[in-house]
């Protein structure tokens, strides 16, 4: 990928803590070429931007090297796209506040293919898992790419039916790539890139996963997208923040209706009575983004036990429902381990919570 001489100049500036994305905007506006900026004195600056910037840029220009920069990326296999590149993708750059650098591991490509964002509470019920898997699926089998955000939830779930539907998906975190957070979610993210998909970040290399990065990471994920697709949200959650983001980008947005007395569904059922696209199958979606239904759909990925516990569990399960109780009997795991790994295992879709504290193999 051919890179523009401007890009490298804004990762010196950006590998500055004292530079966040705000002022890297100020100072793009500012100076056409950044590389100016290594070519002018201290006082020039100060006279484009002011005294505090230009203090945390001539302490940029001083500490980091350019190169040296782009070589600490190529060390981790991390690549970039800055706003001079023409791989800059096209959405993302129509919202008022785009990232002026993208931090990427993975295809580059897949951010300018088509594209759903889906997102939803790291707190989910069994039928919201269900119908993240479903509609998940039922959009990557007819072309969409899946965005969000990597994390705990419903997040994970989107992400692992997009995998196991033989598609692609984008994780957007808010922290930099040489650290994925949640850890839990670790595998998941290598997952997603050796199956041809991304993950990206607007953070550099070595930031923390801090609460405040993640509306910024929200913009992201509404900005990519042709739409956004809420699954099951408290009225609370930071998804609909993300929600409505995409209105403000003027990006559709879905919502699944669920229960009238549940928690989890509060911020759902408001979204679609402010107007939001219900939706209760993935049709839905492509409809309104004018994409047609393909009618033989590909066939979903077998899911094989992978550890020790899932293969006991599978086993448990193979000849019919069986309650927690009875699982801890037959496979002689802790209560703990039990739980985790039934977890684990819904998440990918290989068991179903019945209700009751009973699961069964799908």
């Amino acid at each position: 990928m051919a890179k523009s001489i401007e890009g490298k100049y804004l990762l010196a500036l950006a590998a500055n803590p004292k530079i966040g994305s705000q002022t890297l905007k100020k100072i793009t506006a500012a100076f056409a070429d950044p590389a100016e900026i290594w070519q002018i004195s201290g006082g020039e600056i100060r006279s484009k931007l002011g005294e505090k910037i230009a203090l945390n840029v001539v302490e940029a220009r001083k500490k980091f090297n350019p190169d040296e920069e782009i070589s600490k990326l190529s060390k981790l296999d991390v690549g970039y796209i800055t706003m001079y590149d023409k791989e800059y993708p096209p959405l993302l750059r129509e919202i008022p506040d785009y990232p002026v650098i993208l931090f990427v591991r993975g295809d580059p490509k897949v951010l300018n293919m088509p594209s759903i964002a889906v997102v939803g509470s790291r707190k989910y019920s069994t039928y919201g898992a269900k119908v993240a898997t479903t509609l998940t699926g039922g959009c990557t089998s007819n072309g969409l790419v899946i965005v969000s955000g990597l994390a705990l939830g419903i997040d994970a779930i989107a992400h692992r039916s997009a995998l196991d539907n033989w598609g692609i998906t984008v994780g957007v975190v808010g922290c930099g790539l040489d650290r994925i957070y949640p850890v839990s979610n670790y595998q998941l993210g290598e997952e997603i890139i050796s199956s041809g998909g991304t993950i990206i970040s607007e953070f550099p290399l070595g930031v923390p996963p801090m609460k405040q990065n993640f509306p910024m990471r929200n913009r992201i994920i509404a900005g990519l997208a042709l739409g956004t697709l809420v699954i099951e949200a408290a009225e609370s959650s930071g998804s609909l923040i993300t929600a409505g983001l995409a209105l403000e980008y003027n990006r559709e947005v879905f919502a699944v209706p669920g229960n009238i007395d549940s928690q989890t569904s509060a911020g759902t059922n408001k979204l679609i009575k402010d107007g939001a696209i219900p939706v209760t199958e993935a049709g839905d979606i492509l409809k309104v983004l004018n994409i047609e239904e393909k009618t033989n759909q590909t066939k979903s990925r077998e899911i094989l036990p992978e550890t020790d516990e899932e293969k006991k569990i599978a086993e448990a399960l193979a000849n019919g429902e069986k309650s927690g109780d009875e699982l801890v009997h037959l496979t002689k795991l802790n209560v703990i381990s039990l739980n985790m790994t039934l977890t684990t295992m819904e998440m990918k879709g290989m068991i179903e919570n019945i209700g009751g504290g009973r699961y069964k193999l799908k």
